[in-house]
Order: C-alpha cells, then sequence, then structure tokens
C-alpha cells in the first residue's frame, strides 16, 4: 500500500479524535462536563476501547465535514477484564444529536453485544433526533432501538445512562435499561425537553422540573442511581455489573471472600441489640444488611426512591446475593405502589441472571386507602407475586419481627416455597396487624367487659401467643428458630446446598 494511503488514514483518524473541535470540547469543560472519550476513559480498563465507525459521519451534505464519527463513539471494551459494548453519545458534535449513521453504528453495537453475549451501555446525552435527517416521511423508519432492547432483556445486562440531556429516544433506551445512573444537575430524562413542552401545551418548564436527577431518581424511580458526579457514574456502572455475569447463560461471577462484620464478637452483640423486641419501635435496616455481607460490597439500587423497602446487591462468600429487607424507619416499613414496583423490578432483574435472592422481613403489610388504591396497588400487588412466585433463584427468608398477611407472602413466606425459611424468636405471624385484628374480631367482646382495657390486654397476650415464631415453629410452618446471630450461617448453608442445581437458560425478559 502506497505511503501516501498510510498517512491519510492517520489524518483522518486524528481528525476523528479531535471530536467537535478544540472549541466545541473547551464548552463541555466550561460547563463541568466530560467528554465523550473522557467517559470512556472512566468507564472501561486503561487501553481496552476498541472503537467502530470512527470514521464514519452524516450524509447530509451541509453536516459531512462537521459530523466526525457522526456525534457517536461506539465499540468494545472491558471493565474489570470483561468484555462489554458501549455506545457514547459526543456532546461537542452538534450538541449530541442523533444522526441516522449514528443509529446505524448504535445498532450494530447492539446486535454484537446479543451475539456475542455481552452487557450493553448507553452513556447518553442526545438531544433526541437530528432534525435535518428525520423530518417528515423518512421518521417511519426510526425506532429498531426498541426492538433490540427488549431482545436483549433478560440475556444480557443493559445499563444506561443519562450524563445529559436524553429527552425522547434516549430516555425510552434508559427505560429498557436494567440500570439507570443519573448525573445531578446535568443528567435530564423525560418524554418531551422544554422547548417540545412549551410548542406542545404551553407551559415554560426547566429540563429539571420535566426529569432531573431529583425527579427520576427520588420521585419517579426511572433512575436507579443518583450520581454526584460524572465520575460517580462511571464508578457505579463499573459496580452494577460486577455483581452480574455476562450473559443469562454464565453464572454471576464470584468475588474473593471478605470477612462480616458479624463474624466478631462485637458484631454478633450487635446484630442482637439492633433490632428491638417491641415491634412498635424502629432501627435502620442498613445497618443490618452491613453486618450480614461481606465487608465493603454493598451496592444499593433505587436508594432513594421508595424507601421503605431496600434493594440491595451485596455478596456473601464472594458470591453476588441480592437483599430484599423492609426499612422500619419509613412507614414502619409498609410497603406502597412504588415498593411495590421497585421489589418486583429487583426479583426479576436478579432471577433473569441468576443471583441468589435473601429477603430480610419485617413489614406490617401493604399499604392501605383510598389513595393508594388509586394508584392500581392490586394490579401491582398481583405482579409482585407473579415475579416472587415465578423465580428460580435460590431464595431464603428470614422474619426478623412482623410478617403481616399478603406481604408476607410477596416477600418469600411459605406459600412462595423458599430454600430456607426461619424466624426471628421476636417474629409475629398473622393475617393482618395485631391491633386492627383485636377490634375487628373481639370489639363487641372488649366492649362489654367490665375493664376493657384489660380484656384488650389480655386478647393482645393472646394473640401474640398464637403469632409467636415458636407457634409457627411448632406447626411446621418455619423450618427453624434461630438466634439473630446465627443468621449469615444459616444464609450461607443452605446457598450452598443450592447453588449446585441452578440452571443458566435464558427464562424471561425483565419488565421494566
Amino acid at each position: 500500500m502506497k505511503e501516501d494511503s498510510i498517512r491519510d488514514l492517520d489524518f483522518r483518524r486524528r481528525q476523528a479524535l479531535k471530536m467537535g473541535g478544540e472549541k466545541n470540547v473547551q464548552k463541555v469543560h466550561d460547563r463541568g462536563k466530560l467528554t465523550a472519550r473522557e467517559r470512556l476513559d472512566l468507564l472501561l480498563d486503561p487501553g481496552s476501547f476498541v472503537e467502530i465507525g470512527m470514521l464514519a459521519h452524516s450524509q447530509h451534505g451541509d453536516l459531512k465535514d462537521r459530523t466526525p464519527a457522526d456525534g457517536m463513539l461506539a465499540g468494545s471494551g472491558k471493565i474489570d477484564g470483561r468484555t462489554i459494548y458501549v455506545t457514547a453519545d459526543d456532546g461537542t458534535v452538534l450538541a449530541g444529536t442523533r444522526g441516522r449513521v449514528a443509529e446505524v453504528k448504535n445498532k450494530r453495537v447492539r446486535d454484537l453485544a446479543l451475539k456475542h453475549e455481552k452487557p450493553f451501555i448507553a452513556l447518553m446525552e442526545a438531544g433526541a433526533a437530528r432534525v435535518q435527517e428525520t423530518y417528515g416521511a423518512t421518521a417511519a423508519g426510526l425506532g429498531y432501538r426498541f426492538g433490540d432492547h427488549l431482545k436483549m432483556s433478560g440475556r444480557v445486562p443493559q445499563v444506561g445512562a443519562a450524563v445529559g440531556p436524553c429527552f425522547g429516544g434516549p430516555s425510552f433506551t434508559a427505560a429498557q435499561s436494567d440500570f439507570v445512573s443519573i448525573v445531578k444537575g446535568t443528567g435530564f430524562l423525560g418524554m418531551s425537553g422544554p422547548p417540545v413542552v412549551k410548542v406542545g401545551i404551553g407551559l415554560d418548564a426547566t429540563s429539571e422540573e420535566i426529569g432531573g436527577g431529583k425527579m427520576s431518581a427520588v420521585e419517579t424511580g426511572q433512575a436507579s442511581y443518583l450520581a454526584e458526579t460524572e465520575a460517580d457514574c462511571m464508578a457505579s456502572i463499573r459496580e452494577f455489573l460486577s455483581f452480574l455475569p455476562a450473559n443469562c447463560n454464565e453464572a454471576p461471577p464470584r468475588a474473593t471472600p471478605a470477612p462480616a462484620l458479624i463474624d466478631s464478637p462485637d458484631g454478633q452483640k450487635r446484630i442482637e441489640e439492633l433490632v428491638p423486641e417491641n415491634h412498635r419501635r424502629a432501627y435502620d435496616m442498613h445497618k443490618l444488611i452491613e453486618l450480614l455481607v461481606d465487608r465493603g460490597t454493598y451496592f444499593e439500587l433505587k436508594r432513594d426512591y421508595a424507601r421503605s423497602v431496600i434493594t440491595v446487591f451485596a455478596r456473601m462468600d464472594g458470591y453476588p446475593v441480592g437483599i430484599i429487607a423492609n426499612q422500619p424507619l419509613r412507614q414502619a416499613g409498609t410497603i406502597d405502589d412504588k415498593g411495590s414496583a421497585k421489589v418486583r423490578q429487583f426479583i426479576d432483574l436478579c432471577d433473569a441472571f441468576h443471583v441468589p435472592l435473601v429477603s430480610l422481613m419485617d413489614c406490617p403489610g401493604f399499604l392501605v386507602g383510598p389513595e393508594i388504591e388509586r394508584q392500581r396497588m392490586v394490579s401491582l400487588t398481583g405482579r409482585l407475586l407473579n415475579s416472587i412466585f415465578d423465580a428460580s433463584v435460590p431464595l431464603v427468608t428470614v422474619v426478623l419481627r412482623k410478617a403481616i398477611g399478603l406481604a408476607y407472602i410477596a416477600l418469600g413466606g411459605r406459600a412462595v416455597d423458599p430454600d430456607l425459611l426461619v424466624a426471628w424468636p421476636t417474629a409475629r405471624f398473622d393475617v393482618m396487624g395485631p391491633e386492627a385484628g383485636i377490634e375487628l374480631v373481639h370489639g363487641r367482646e372488649i366492649a362489654k367487659a367490665k375493664d376493657p382495657e384489660q380484656a384488650r390486654n389480655d386478647i393482645r397476650e393472646r394473640i401474640e401467643k398464637e403469632s409467636s415464631a415458636y407457634a409457627a415453629a411448632g406447626m411446621g410452618l418455619v423450618d427453624e428458630v434461630i438466634a439473630p446471630a446465627e443468621t449469615r450461617q444459616r444464609i450461607l448453608e443452605v446457598l450452598d446446598r443450592a447453588r449446585c442445581s441452578q440452571v443458566y437458560t435464558w427464562k424471561h425478559r425483565i419488565d421494566p
């Protein structure tokens, strides 16, 4: 090959590496943001990015010379030595708008991720489709990506990161992903941005009001993680993927086992003192989880959303586990409509990628009342029940205190047939909370008593005995009553027995 040809290739590559040019790169930095290539440097193992489509550009006559890589980086790389596929919108090129050639690259990477059974990551800040290339009837050819995401669902992990405005198509990519990290202050998710909202309904609204970090991570739960910085966003993606296999045909990766806080004498004392025997007193469930898992392996999903329930990835003896737990500090651990959807999505994710589930139960039931019914609580609870009954991964249920009504079933009760069902001595089982049961069943009896308060206390004492952990154990409805300090060891024992029975095949898609 002639030397001139090689020089020409090198020149074209160097031009592509400059992205939108020095001036546009500086504008990005002035806004406190990173370029697409800088993000990839943080996300991927050093030197591992292999780019495809570097020399692509818009085919629109006025845009050919202004669209290096057509505003999207695409290719493969490694995270902790494991291959992933990735696309990254380039905000230095026409504000990150999506061109038709960029969508060709995007689809190419998705197809390779599915073909090679590797995780797919989309780093997004696209201001929807590039108008010059999608006007009129050409819009009839859009939308292939959404079918691709469905094909990948439950087969390979999918991650979306909102590092800039992601209105329209990019938001739907996020909605179909297993994990979404959004950057506070600069990341936005929504059907349409402020200009379209203004034209469509005449309302002046900011991007933050439509779908900023707080809206997406706290109020709607459409983001799994609220990142403080772009570096934090990239780190969250790396950590999330560390708990999952590359695809549904593999086991989750085991890390080097680490000791748990409960393994020390001080830890055993702390777990015994943490949970009050008085069911009306609250405690922080996060502290209990941190005692039980391998030290330093705690990663919470949707931490700021539906805070009465907790969904956590962690490791026990080096193996990934998914933990579902009630949070007594929030609504006494009651599950509302948001909590029901949050738990269901987490169960589906763990089941698709063979991550065993541990349920730490202290739940007075589902939230009741007219307002919650307006949120379709019955339907949401039904979908949660479907997910917990359909899950095929090992499940360990530990009842700490309250196991009331349908919530007991939905969080892994006897009807679900968990691999282990144990209770602490403080556990109580009933179809409804004791106070409600006393009034509904014994209200007339109490009213007729000479001393109604004494009668109520006597009935309460009797109900507590009849609903105790020992009563359940006596009927063979729990496998064992255990001391709090024995919890981690019992979980490890059953997960070790169940591990070899897992079947690593694609089962179903994950319903977002």
